[in-house]
């Protein structure tokens, strides 16, 4: 069985831990980076099945990386997720905009990503 490639962009240490916890070996293979910068290069080398974007880092937020993703062809056909402590109605309207599969609010809970994640995942495809 092949795992999907989860690239989780989040800059807070908690929240990322909280990614490992919820996010096991078991069910699929994960890199974390710290910035919507480091997310669009990972992105372009590792071609992941998922992306998860917090809204809120340094250097390239994760709208910003968002619209880089999504200009690429490979950005096109990947699941993209927000995972953010932002609720407000613009930022959700904004992102739909450019065709993400979920928009999920902080705090998630550790047991139940891994499946949030997988249903959006599989409902793109």
């Amino acid at each position: 069985m092949i795992l999907p490639k989860i690239l989780i962009a989040e800059d807070d240490k908690v929240t990322q831990a909280l990614y490992t916890k919820g996010l096991p070996e078991n069910i699929c293979t994960s890199k974390i980076v710290a910035n919507g910068a480091e997310a669009v290069s990972i992105f372009e080398k590792w071609q992941p099945d998922i992306i998860l974007l917090d809204l809120n880092m340094p250097i390239v937020n994760g709208y910003q990386a968002l619209k880089t993703i999504r200009a690429s062809e490979a950005g096109k056909k990947t699941t993209i997720i927000m995972v953010t402590s932002t609720s407000d109605k613009d930022n959700i309207i904004a992102c739909a905009q450019l065709g993400i599969q979920g928009y999920i609010v902080k705090p998630f809970k550790t047991k139940e990503i891994a499946q949030k994640i997988l249903q959006l995942h599989k409902a793109k495809k």
